[in-house]
């Protein structure tokens, strides 16, 4: 079944401003009453996903207040576009603001080696893709700390076995194309329809050669086993033109110089149509890419309680829908996905990659590719 996405205005406009809560009568930013009791306290349970769930976050609320810490620093590569979820949070908890911090990269490597060598920490929460959360379990960075609804999440794709790093939500990948270029019924949904001898020249993406959004697709469809090394090398075939940024390749679909992104972020494609691009997205029929967002405390972070009770309230129903809004991917079991999507659990997914796997995986995989697209 082709999943396709046609945002009309109106609904693109509520999913930037948050105006509603999967769930909730209550509007997201306006949650009943103050802090976890507020309001209706059967409504607001359900909300913060049960009695246990919200037990915790009130305990936390209540030791942050107690220890003064009204606000919380997150980093990530993601974090620009969530900011409108942690307008939700604070009007949950309006003692205590976000801010979210975006950095990637090796910027956010060498800002977190300083702040560990100088003692001078700034921040509290990382919320970082797989690679990089990988990275920093070497480098002894997290604190391990489990929220009560994260236990219900696959131990395997979504979690750390220390208790170190979480996966809330997911980075939802797939195919964003021109629709003044390709119709629907010409635009792919499977991974083989990218072979497609039409679409050869048509295709861009940031360098899937360097680490970044294309690199990591192709990794996990590698990894998955279903699609091997004669798939890679056909669809390396294809004259994929590289963009500098995958900002950079959905512009250059937005703008009509070529027809199809094959690894774009569903925030981005969000984004683009909210500002009148002609463009549409489809999630594959099978092999689903989710690329996991996992979010893990700082060790020494200035404001220990106040980024628990975050990081147990990014776990809560409400959370959850919020980032559905934003286009990604709720990861908790039963979660509806994004823009009407099934959750994730009832998804065809590719093959799941551990954190303690990834890296040694991605590796491999870049040499791969590398020699696919004659760069070795």
């Amino acid at each position: 079944m082709r999943r396709t996405l046609s945002l009309t205005g109106a609904v693109a406009a509520a999913a930037l401003l948050l105006a509603g809560c999967a769930g909730s009568s209550t509007p997201a930013e306006e949650p009943a009453g103050n802090g976890v009791g507020g309001g209706d306290p059967a409504a607001d349970t359900e909300l913060l996903g049960g009695n246990e769930a919200a037990a915790q976050l009130e305990e936390l609320y209540a030791a942050a207040q107690e220890a003064g810490q009204t606000s919380v620093t997150i980093y990530g590569p993601g974090e620009t576009d969530k900011a409108a979820m942690y307008e939700v949070f604070s009007a949950r908890f309006p003692d205590i603001t976000v801010e979210p911090v975006y950095i990637l990269g090796p910027d956010l490597t060498a800002k977190l080696e300083a702040e560990f060598a100088s003692g001078q920490h700034v921040g509290d929460i990382i919320q970082n893709g797989d690679a990089g959360i990988a990275g920093n379990l070497l480098a002894d960075q997290l604190e391990p700390f489990t929220p009560v609804l994260a236990e219900q999440l696959d131990p395997v794709a979504y979690a750390e076995p220390s208790g170190a790093a979480w996966a809330a939500t997911a980075a939802t990948f797939g195919f964003a194309y021109n629709t003044s270029l390709l119709s629907p019924e010409e635009a792919p949904t499977t991974w083989e329809d990218l072979l497609d001898p039409s679409l050869k020249g048509k295709m861009t993406s940031d360098n899937m050669t360097r680490n970044g959004a294309g690199l990591g697709t192709l990794s996990h469809v590698l990894w998955d086993g279903r699609y091997g090394p004669d798939w890679l090398d056909e669809f390396a075939a294809q004259d994929i033109i590289f963009q500098a940024s995958t900002p950079a390749a959905g512009t250059a679909v937005a703008t009509g110089e070529f027809a199809l992104q094959p690894a774009y972020p569903m925030a981005f494609y969000l984004r683009d149509r909210a500002n009148g691009a002609p463009v549409e997205w489809t999630l594959p029929d099978e092999g689903v890419h989710l690329s996991p967002h996992y979010v893990s405390l700082l060790r020494n972070g200035p404001n220990p309680e106040a980024a628990k009770l975050l990081m147990s309230w990014l776990f809560t129903p409400e959370a959850q829908q919020a980032a559905a809004e934003l286009g990604y991917y709720p990861l908790l079991p039963g979660e509806a996905g994004p823009d009407g999507l099934p959750p994730a659990d009832e998804l065809d997914l590719l093959e799941p990659l551990s954190l303690t796997d990834v890296l040694d995986i991605h590796s491999e995989n870049l040499e791969t590719v590398k020699v696919a697209f004659g760069e070795e």
